[in-house]
């Protein structure tokens, strides 16, 4: 099943254009009579068909939204492996036409039964809608993907010279579209692509609005609304900016670069790694990402704070929320956890219940005596992934820090609080949580910040407010909503 899923799914849905134009019994709006005056002719531009997303005075539409998933995502290894999918769909379309080869309604309903019947018989999922909206697939592109692996697999039959009944795999018929595919002449544009030419295979020309198109459809809900929600909060917050000069802007756009390239290069985990090669390493480059309204949405969101706080009315905020600010970044501790995987009662997902768990972890603390004792500890026993490739560290926590649940913040500042001269190398638990219990080594102690690092987190919270100010992500809509 999941050789024939994989094959299925590597037909990647048609543009919505095309589509479109193979659906004739589709409604589409009436043009407008000639006689119509033409302040009267054009239709408000609706969300879902010209429009990808509408705010409190902004929108934004799919022809902007596509340009920015292309700039984004187009030369990325996710955007060539679409284009290259999008490659084999134009080849298998324009074989089948030229071949009188095509799909019934009813070809396509066995196709549907067939996979449900896998897919229920796997235990994957109660049926193939299920599994559809499990990975976020919508019905309507599965649909078209159904069209698209039928007329593959005859035509794979026709050329490899098989029966109907003769059995063919995924792999049989992958192997034959590659070779099609292979055979023909190719050639990539230039990206971005601003002739509009994408990709030229063979007499196929696959246009930059196509590409775009087809694109979005490769990409998740979480990634497409995150695009639209940048690019209309650029335009709110250019709004609260309306005497800004453009060279002004440039500028602020190249400290936000400047200030990103900073992080990248005091981060251990890059490894030396220069900005502009993990941008080439994306498929972007600083012409692109000078563009990115996350990039530009942070400058001016800086800028404005610039200038709208000096240091005085930063000083002034930090007075007036000082117990915010102090319990945000202000004291802190380094920790580190071992974590144990736990339920109330034992099942297949949770080998041991949470007695169990806290009996293994009281076991363990009598074989800590240090911190490399804990941190061997971890490597051997700890069901947390993310923690024991860290081995065991988890960060610095403050008094307000939302990086733990308060569970752990209370134990953590709770025996600190109890006066003890020096806690580092101390072991609290065993500690219960949802899912588990942890065992928690107190780390060395972090002091309050300086004025400069603690200004610093301010201006970072007023940005935050501004742009949440501008723009409540919980104010727009996009056509994924409908």
């Amino acid at each position: 099943m999941k050789a024939q899923l994989a094959c299925l799914l590597a037909l990647t849905a048609l543009a919505p254009g095309q589509v479109e134009a193979q659906q004739p019994d589709q409604k589409r709006p009436a043009p407008p009579a000639p006689d119509v005056p033409p302040q009267q002719a054009p239709d408000k531009p609706r969300l879902g068909v010209e429009l990808a997303a509408i705010g409190p005075d902004c929108r934004l539409t799919f022809t902007e939204l596509d340009d920015l998933l292309l700039a984004r995502h187009g030369n990325s290894p996710l955007g060539q492996d679409t284009l290259g999918a999008l490659a084999q769909l134009v080849v298998v379309e324009e074989l089948a036409k030229s071949e009188g080869i095509s799909a019934s309604r009813a070809d396509l309903n066995q196709r549907w039964r067939t996979l449900e019947e896998q897919i229920i018989s796997s235990g994957t999922a109660d049926s193939l809608a299920d599994y559809l909206e499990q990975q976020g697939i919508k019905r309507k592109t599965f649909q078209r993907h159904l069209r698209l692996s039928v007329l593959h697999e005859r035509l794979a039959r026709r050329s490899l010279g098989l029966e109907p009944d003769d059995p063919l795999s995924g792999e049989q018929q992958t192997h034959w579209l590659n070779g099609i595919v292979d055979s023909l002449e190719q050639k990539k544009g230039e990206y971005p692509w601003s002739d509009g030419t994408v990709l030229t295979i063979g007499p196929h020309v696959i246009s930059r609005q196509t590409f775009g198109e087809y694109l979005r459809t490769s990409l998740t809900s979480e990634q497409l609304r995150e695009a639209c929600y940048e690019l209309l909060l650029v335009e709110r917050i250019t709004a609260r900016l309306p005497d800004l000069a453009p060279d002004t802007f440039e500028a602020a756009v190249s400290a936000e670069i400047a200030r990103r390239r900073k992080e990248v290069e005091a981060n251990s985990n890059f490894q030396g790694v220069a900005y502009e090669q993990l941008l080439q390493a994306q498929g972007l480059s600083l012409a692109t990402v000078r563009r990115d309204p996350a990039i530009r949405a942070a400058a001016m969101a800086h800028l404005f704070v610039d200038r709208t706080h000096g240091d005085a009315e930063l000083r002034a905020v930090y007075e007036e929320e000082r117990n915010l600010f102090d319990s945000l970044h202000g004291e802190g501790h380094a920790i580190s956890v071992l974590v144990l995987s736990a339920a109330r009662f034992a099942n297949e997902l949770s080998p041991r219940t949470f007695e169990a768990a806290e009996a293994e972890l009281e076991a363990m603390k009598e074989q800590i005596a240090s911190p490399k004792d804990f941190e061997r500890m971890v490597g051997l026993h700890s069901d947390e992934p993310a923690s024991r490739e860290r081995k065991g560290y988890l960060g610095i926590i403050t008094r307000g820090s939302r990086l733990v649940p308060e569970t752990v913040r209370a134990a953590l500042w709770g025996h600190i609080d109890k006066g003890m001269d020096s806690p580092e190398g101390s072991l609290l638990g065993p500690l219960r949580l949802q899912g588990g219990v942890l065992l928690l080594q107190i780390g060395a102690y972090r002091p309050l910040p300086t004025w400069e690092e603690m200004r610093d987190h301010i201006h970072q919270e007023l940005r935050r407010r501004l742009v949440s100010d501008a723009l409540p992500r919980a104010a727009v809509s996009t056509w994924l909503d409908l």
